[in-house]
């Protein structure tokens, strides 16, 4: 499965869905990210009920400084529109399912 590359006219539309959503900013020269893309991959496979995206913060540094993004790769894990938890650097599927499992549903 692909991970969904987000644009900034549609950034907007996407966090007000009524779904968690890990926002990753990435960086096309960061070998991190990439293992961090491989993690996001196998997590979203297992929970179609979570909204994976990547931001490029390359491309999108209007975005990334919203989001005070200042090193890649940065997770930024939301809903509602509020971000319940932020992680720099290397993250595995196991830590993803702990953080997502933190994060009070309605």
């Amino acid at each position: 499965m692909d991970l969904k590359n987000i644009e900034n006219s549609n950034i907007n539309l996407i966090l007000e869905k009524n779904k968690v959503i890990i926002l990753e900013f990435y960086t096309a020269w960061c070998p991190t990210c990439k293992m961090v893309a491989m993690a996001l991959e196998e997590f979203e496979e297992n929970h179609p009920e979570v909204f994976v995206l990547q931001v490029n913060a390359d491309e999108f540094k209007d975005i990334a400084n919203i989001y005070k993004v200042r090193t890649a790769p940065t997770i930024l894990f939301i809903y509602h529109s509020n971000i319940y938890e932020s992680h720099q650097g290397f993250i595995d599927v196991e830590e993803l399912e702990e953080i997502i499992n933190r994060i009070p549903k309605e």
